[in-house]
């Protein structure tokens, strides 16, 4: 088993600004040797973008696209990725990639990920990825990322959310996406996936409780707590067919101990062990 890094270190279009600064503090303060304690053999490309001062909308599908070229060579040469980005709307360009026409997501989160331009009161993109990848937001631009095609609701959990936008709801029971909180939720949640070769895997761990871990400014009270997400990753990489990890949002301003930080990298640790007792 090997791994592609893909580092996209971009917060609404601003390089490592805020949370683009979470994918290298990971990748240099633990996931770097987390691999190599594992003897996992390893890559690393870092995404950009050409212009100097991009604009947001723009920015988040031209990085897509180039995430999403990143994944499928990584998956065809063998490779494991694991999209470490500022932003969660890096997971339209991941799902792309590994072919959104037969995944599934599991996708840990406080929030719902899916206003819309016409719900949103934020105007913040990126808390649009879900519902522009159900196919009811920023579609002209989401089918210029190579791969991309609408995923099924029901070919969707959103783990541990507890902070909703106006609509937000209403569009996610609309179009069938599963929610969870407790592993036996996530099991029968799993269960239902019949249809599905692959899993892609999305932890943007403002998740987990704040008491426990700060992972953004986002984060908000009575969240996941550690071990039930540690949990809840072990039941998914039981299966054997994640086809690739996205781990997002992550603020270092708001981890100053880098107990969020520290936290991610035993996530991980708990999904590609079980992983590696696959193959």
């Amino acid at each position: 088993m090997k791994m592609r890094v893909i580092l996209v270190p971009y917060d609404s279009g601003h390089c490592r600004q805020r949370m683009g600064l979470g994918p290298e503090q990971i990748w240099e303060s633990g996931l770097r040797e987390l691999l190599i304690q594992m003897e996992v053999p390893f890559e690393v490309e870092e995404v950009s973008l050409a212009s100097a001062y991009p604009a947001e909308i723009s920015a988040a599908f031209q990085l897509a696209q180039q995430v999403a070229g990143h994944v499928h060579e990584a998956r065809a040469v063998g490779a494991f990725p694991i999209v470490l980005s500022g932003n969660c709307n890096a997971a339209i360009g991941t799902v792309s990639g590994c072919g959104a026409d037969r995944i599934g997501i599991v996708w840990f989160d406080a929030h719902g990920e899916a206003t819309t331009p016409e719900t949103t009161r934020s105007g913040f993109l990126d808390g649009m990825p879900i519902s522009t990848l159900l196919g009811r937001a920023w579609q002209t631009l989401a089918k210029t990322v190579p791969g991309f095609s609408a995923v099924p609701g029901d070919r969707i959990v959103l783990f541990g959310a507890r902070q909703f936008d106006i609509g937000e709801l209403e569009l996610l029971d609309e179009a069938g996406v599963k929610r969870a909180s407790t592993l036996e939720e996530l099991k029968i949640a799993l269960g239902t996936f019949h249809t599905v070769e692959q899993i892609y895997v999305h932890l943007d761990l403002d998740v987990l409780d704040p008491a426990e871990a700060v992972w953004n400014q986002w984060s908000p009270p009575n969240g996941t707590k550690i071990l039930t997400l540690l949990e809840a990753v072990a039941e998914i990489g039981k299966g054997g067919n994640v086809c690739a990890l996205g781990v997002a949002s992550y603020e270092p301003a708001v981890d100053p101990n880098r107990t969020a930080m520290l936290a991610s990298v035993l996530v991980i640790q708990t999904l590609l062990e079980r992983l590696q007792a696959r193959t």
